[in-house]
């Protein structure tokens, strides 16, 4: 309790320093900036070939209010628009928010550059860096959310930094404009933990960070190396110990993307786990030059098991790979097949079975 008391105290104090130094900066106006709307829709057509099973499907639907009150102050709001899957409502279109925030732009504060904290229903520092990288949502989610160990955003606080200002204008333009760190990106931030789909169901509060160096900006400025964490507690009333640990790697050019992952921890941000968890990724991407095509490749290996070493474990890889064919602006047509094998080790001696499922899908990203 006392831990919590003072992370709040100094929280407080952040903000309190804070508001103070961009109240004498922020004069008033009467200028009314303009709300801006977004959306990113997700259609697929599937074939489980596994189950026999087809089905056209509207995989997501996001839809984007932002509103920019002042140089300082802006806000965000961000429906997830989905199919409900279980319940009385199956087969519904459901709506939830995916994104609520109020975002403050803080002043620069040394080697500290074009920083901002989020507050409300925010992204989370781990998955939100991820895809901002390996810009494949249409496809599936990433990593670490697939595998149920941690998801996007939640409720909470999250403060963002650059170090030591923004890349050049030809990197922004011709690499990547998230994140433009020049010398990496720090992020942390405070949550419920259960993620933005949960409710709260215990007292815990969990910390998160990550910690992104870009060790030779002026060599190869697409290198990246990264450390995330998580420490809190499953989102149970267990008091189950939640703890991720991850290793990220990337180098991006104009042309292509590569990323590998290596992670270990405990339990999930759902809570009712003890197992110790483990795994890796892989994520390649190749652009065609002058032609608006893409292929890209990855590989997901996760390993989980209770902590007993006559107890049985689960293994699960997903081996997905596709063709991308971009038109007018960021909208898409992507082909891929995405295969699944888990496999559950017996405390015997026995041979474990393998189960696989291989889905196909033609997916359409509309963007405006």
């Amino acid at each position: 309790m006392k831990k919590y008391c003072m992370l709040i105290g100094v929280i407080i104090m952040f903000f309190s320093s804070t508001g103070t130094i961009l109240a004498a900066n922020d004069e008033e106006s009467t200028e009314d900036r303009s709300v801006t709307i977004k959306g990113d829709w997700f259609f697929t057509y599937q074939v489980n070939v596994s189950e026999q099973k087809n089905a056209f499907k509207l995989k997501r639907g996001y839809l984007t209010v932002e509103k920019q009150f002042n140089d300082i102050f802006s806000a965000r709001y961000t429906q997830d628009i989905t199919i409900d899957q279980e319940g009385d409502d199956v087969g519904n279109v459901e709506l939830r928010f995916k994104y609520c925030y109020l975002k403050t732009e803080l002043p620069d504060l040394g080697f500290f550059k074009h920083s901002y904290v989020q507050v409300g229903l925010v992204p989370r520092p781990l998955i939100g860096f991820e895809a901002s990288i390996n810009d494949y949502l249409l496809q599936g989610k990433m990593y670490l959310d697939r595998m149920g160990v941690i998801s996007s955003a939640d409720f909470g606080l999250t403060a963002v930094t650059l170090l030591g200002g923004e890349m050049d204008e030809n990197y922004l333009s011709k690499v990547h404009p998230s994140f433009p760190g020049k010398y990496g990106s720090i992020a942390v931030g405070v949550y419920n933990g259960g993620g933005y789909n949960s409710l709260e169901y215990n007292n815990n509060k969990t910390i998160e960070g990550r910690l992104t160096l870009r060790p030779l900006s002026a060599i190869l400025p697409g290198l990246q190396l990264s450390y995330n964490m998580a420490i809190g507690q499953g989102n149970d009333t267990l008091q189950t110990p939640f703890r991720v640990h991850s290793f990220f790697l990337s180098h991006e050019t104009r042309y292509t993307t590569f990323t590998a992952q290596c992670y270990f921890g405990t339990g999930n941000q759902n809570g009712y786990s003890w197992n110790f968890n483990r795994g890796y990724s892989f994520f390649g991407e190749f652009c065609v030059p002058k032609l608006p095509i893409t292929l890209f490749g990855r590989y997901d290996y996760f390993c989980s098991s209770v902590p007993s070493i006559i107890a049985p474990y689960e293994t699960t890889q997903v081996i997905i790979g596709g063709i991308a064919w971009k038109f007018y602006k960021n909208n898409r047509l992507l082909f891929d097949i995405d295969k699944t094998i888990i496999t559950v080790f017996p405390p015997t001696f026995s041979f474990p079975t393998p189960i696989s499922q291989i889905v196909a899908e033609l997916a359409l990203e509309i963007v405006f």
